[in-house]
């Protein structure tokens, strides 16, 4: 069958009419695509040109150190304490590496740098080479006697700096088992190049509320308004008892050798003691002076004496009725250490107080306590603790042993 000529035409212009549109349309999205590729290769350029300018990683770290075995640690100096220099990489963090241990150290950081025997070098750069500190004019350093970088006025020999923390523990329980629960403790230490004054105290004090019938002056039961017997709440003590103790430190020729006295006060209402206090001086070293290990030993004498209370009892009660004074001089022993745990996210610390009765070893006392510190925010912290107080000499009919577990929040500074 043949196609009209007519409808053939038709057909032909609007073919080729769609096929021109198609191709414009075509032409046009190629052109927008092209448009925005370019837009966005400009905008890429410049983010690039913009991040370039901002990014540290254009810039060399300030220091370059070789080790003996040839490694070679980029970053910033932060510190150098106690033999031992800290730098902060980009990749691992701060890290501690021994001066020994240093070939070479190059860092274009301005520096302070104090020596053991208090002499001040201000350098613009800083360079040691095998155990050496380059100085601008005059000998060279040995860095066995660095003391310490850029030091605070305390570390020059001017003034105490201030350290210390107060923490506390309060319970509240009410329904079967009504008690009020309070501890709080302290801890200061005022430190300098040539002695050291701390004080410690804590209190503590928990009291119970007890129920007890409500009784008419004829003895019968009084009954409430609902019919049932009425009852009387009292809060009863348990525990009411103190500590204060005082420490004074003269750091010796070789600083971590020192001579030292203490004090201490401390009562004890439930155990019958109306007051102990010691007295005595003792030698103490430092054992460890690690930036993340710290011990310290002491070895003296103390006088000791403790009032008891003496209280009338009844027949029944199995506490005898007076108890008498005691005092002797005896041995101290004593044990404060801390330690860093993962980069300080963990402070283990322990204080241990032992005082021997040489006349009698049975009498002695010891108190110890240990426990683990969380930093928080802003200066605040939490701890778990344990302690456990050994008095041989403790009031007849009393426990001679205290065992407690804690957990607190605290401030430090």
């Amino acid at each position: 069958m043949g196609v009209p000529i007519h409808y053939g035409l038709a057909y032909s212009l609007a073919y080729e009419n769609t096929l021109s549109k198609a191709m414009t349309m075509f032409t046009v999205r190629i052109h927008s695509i092209l448009f925005l590729g370019l837009l966005s290769g400009l905008l890429h350029l410049s983010v690039w040109a913009s991040d370039d300018s901002a990014l540290p990683a254009t810039v060399p770290p300030p220091a370059r150190i070789v080790l003996i075995d040839e490694s070679v640690i980029w970053g910033e100096i932060i510190d150098i304490r106690e033999g031992e220099v800290v730098v902060k990489t980009q990749w691992i963090g701060e890290v501690s590496i021994d001066l020994t241990a240093i070939m070479l150290l190059e860092s274009d950081q301005e520096i302070e740098l104090l020596t053991k025997d208090q002499n001040k070098f201000a350098l613009s750069s800083l360079q040691v080479i095998e155990g050496e500190v380059v100085l601008e004019d005059g000998e060279n350093l040995a860095v066995d006697e660095l003391y310490v970088a850029n030091p605070e006025e305390w570390e020059e020999g001017h003034g105490y700096s201030l350290e210390g923390r107060v923490t506390s523990a309060v319970e509240f329980l009410r329904g079967n088992t009504s008690t009020d629960q309070f501890n709080a403790d302290f801890e200061t230490i005022l430190r300098s190049q040539r002695d050291r004054i701390t004080v410690r105290g804590d209190y503590a004090e928990t009291s119970a509320v007890v129920l007890q019938p409500k009784i008419d002056a004829e003895g019968e039961p009084v009954l409430d308004a609902n019919g049932d017997p009425a009852v009387i709440k009292t809060s009863t003590p348990t525990v009411d008892n103190w500590a204060i103790v005082g420490k004074y430190d003269y750091f010796l020729s070789n600083s971590q050798n020192y001579l030292g006295v203490n004090l201490g006060v401390n009562a004890d209402r439930f155990a019958d003691i109306e007051r102990r206090a010691f007295i005595g001086p003792y030698f103490g070293r430092k054992l460890f002076v690690d930036k993340t290990y710290q011990l310290d030993a002491e070895l003296g004498l103390s006088y000791v004496e403790t009032d008891f209370i003496e209280r009338d009892y009844d027949g029944d009660d199995p506490v005898d009725r007076n108890a008498s004074d005691n005092y002797f001089t005896g041995l101290n022993l004593n044990f404060t250490g801390e330690a860093e745990l993962f980069d300080g996210s963990l402070n283990l610390y322990l204080r241990q107080t032992n005082i021997l009765n040489v006349s009698d070893m049975d009498k002695s006392i010891y108190r110890t306590t240990f426990g683990l510190r969380f930093p928080l925010l802003f200066g605040l912290e939490a701890a778990a603790e344990a302690s456990a107080d050994y008095d041989g000499g403790a009031a007849p009919g009393k426990e001679k042993l205290d065992e407690a577990v804690r957990f607190r929040i605290g401030y430090t500074w």
